[in-house]
């Protein structure tokens, strides 16, 4: 069968969460969503749990505005909002119901596709968010996160992707958020996946370039029968970011592949990003050497970034080598789990605590204590005894679905905390604490009073810099001139 190819445009979310800690503001982005409207994407990835958290603790902004902005400039794509299992758009367990009151507060905006995924690909806690992003009346897309270890094998995901199916999911997306997929597992798990999940469904290749290996692996998989391929547009590419995706739709075209993407507006587009990172002081994503290593302790490339700046202002930098090397025994012993948020973010503190403390497991993260009592959900693999033992503390692990035991909190969280003006204040009162929505109300009055516009003459310079072919700079206003010769 021929499959038409379509690109999943990740600039407004994952690249810049990637590359950019999170921090494109909406100014840095309104210019050209019109372009990308028009560039022929067949999906936009707009926010996530990370998007909201950096909307109000960092950017003072208010991420339903952004939303409504970006429904406005590009009513014509389709519009992707990540959901975590469990968490919502947060960190904290949520009850069943705060899903479909989040996914049809989501539709008002213009959002018309959530994706869906679990940090144990445990299907079960993603099903109440899958059903309520159907009955909204959204397109569905179920994530399978990838990993590396004994249980991960191919048949493993198959199994996975079969039970997505079960829940009615429109999309099955391989999520290898730690850049572990290699071509060769590629040239197997693909194609059986893409078999278990029939032709109608749509399967989706999402990776990373952490490894070095991110733009291999998404050419690998395009002629295998994926049809969407989740790209970052080359500013914001490589490094910990996504495959660009200038290669991607240039290399589709070379190859006569069906695909709608105008290499014309994508250029445009790319320019546009690459000003806003010279104009704002932000990185411009380039490609990075393989890394074998990190197929051992898997560690998320924005994570270890992470990690290492906070290792080292606490003066404990030189103890890196032994955390990794903590963490490949921890997830041997605690049954294999995932290097993803938000399971990723506990076993690095664990292992951080294992390794500075007398004995390993002296001290328990409450996290990694409710990750064995099945908290998170039904692991991969047993826990070896032993550490069962030291986490658990005679505690007996649940058996059934986490989310089943949370009583609804929606009305009862309205009735203790409100009156709320919308819905919208009432999903930002459950993911946020009060003091911190009240330093964002604040700030956004600040923020609002305040001229963001950089200089248009510092701006130039800037540009100017960073164009080698440039030898002489000469600037006039009024009786003002400045003058450089490289």
């Amino acid at each position: 069968m021929s499959r038409k190819l379509r690109i999943w445009e990740t600039a407004l979310r994952d690249a810049h969460q990637s590359l950019w800690a999170t921090r494109m503001t909406s100014d840095m982005m309104e210019p050209i969503i019109p372009t990308m409207d028009a560039a022929g994407y067949g999906i936009l990835g707009v926010a996530g749990s990370a998007v909201f958290e950096s909307c109000i603790y960092y950017l003072a902004e208010d991420p339903w505005e952004r939303l409504r902005m970006i429904q406005k400039s590009a009513p014509n794509t389709m519009k992707n909002v990540y959901i975590r299992s469990l968490n919502v758009l947060g960190w904290d367990l949520f009850a069943d119901d705060v899903f479909p009151l989040t996914i049809d507060t989501l539709t008002r905006y213009g959002i018309n596709c959530i994706n869906t995924f679990d940090a144990l690909n445990d299907t079960a806690n993603m099903a109440v968010s899958i059903k309520a992003t159907k009955a909204a009346g959204l397109h569905a897309v179920g994530s399978i996160v990838f990993s590396e270890s004994p249980v991960h094998t191919d048949e493993h995901f198959v199994e996975k992707a079969k039970e997505l199916v079960a829940l009615g999911v429109d999309a099955v997306q391989i999520k290898d958020s730690g850049a572990l997929l290699t071509p060769d597992r590629v040239r197997t798990l693909v194609p059986a996946i893409r078999t278990a999940i029939g032709e109608d469904i749509d399967l989706h290749m999402h990776t990373h370039c952490t490894s070095g290996l991110g733009p291999l692996v998404a050419l690998e998989s395009m002629p295998l029968g994926v049809d969407v391929i989740h790209t970052a547009i080359s500013p914001i590419a490589h490094a910990t970011s996504n495959p660009p995706t200038e290669l991607i739709v240039q290399e589709a075209l070379n190859q006569g592949v069906d695909i709608d993407v105008d290499i014309n507006k994508v250029n445009e587009i790319a320019e546009h990003f690459r000003q806003q990172a010279i104009k704002n002081d932000m990185p411009i994503g380039a490609p990075v050497a393989y890394d074998p290593g990190l197929f051992r302790h898997q560690v998320p490339g924005g994570m270890r970034s992470n990690l290492e700046k906070q290792m080292q202002e606490i003066g404990l930098h030189d103890k890196l080598p032994a955390v990794l090397e903590e963490i490949v025994q921890m997830r041997e012993e605690l049954g294999w789990p995932i290097m993803v948020s938000p399971m990723s973010q506990f076993i690095g503190v664990q292992a951080l605590l294992n390794v500075v403390e007398t004995e390993r497991y002296t001290t328990i993260q409450t996290e990694i204590k409710n990750y064995v009592l099945g908290w998170y959900g039904q692991l991969a693999a047993p826990v070896d005894p032993n550490i069962m033992d030291k986490i658990a503390d005679g505690e007996e692990p649940i058996t059934d679905r986490p989310g089943a035991l949370l009583e609804p909190m929606v009305e009862s969280f309205r009735a203790q905390h409100g009156p709320f003006e919308s819905d919208e204040e009432l999903i930002l009162a459950m993911h946020f604490k009060p003091k911190l929505l009240d330093e964002w109300r604040e700030a956004r009055k600040v923020r609002a009073g305040r001229p963001t516009a950089k200089t248009p003459v510092a701006t130039l310079i800037k540009e100017l810099a960073h164009r080698p072919d440039v030898s002489y700079v000469f600037v006039e206003k009024g009786s003002t001139r400045v003058s450089h010769v490289a």
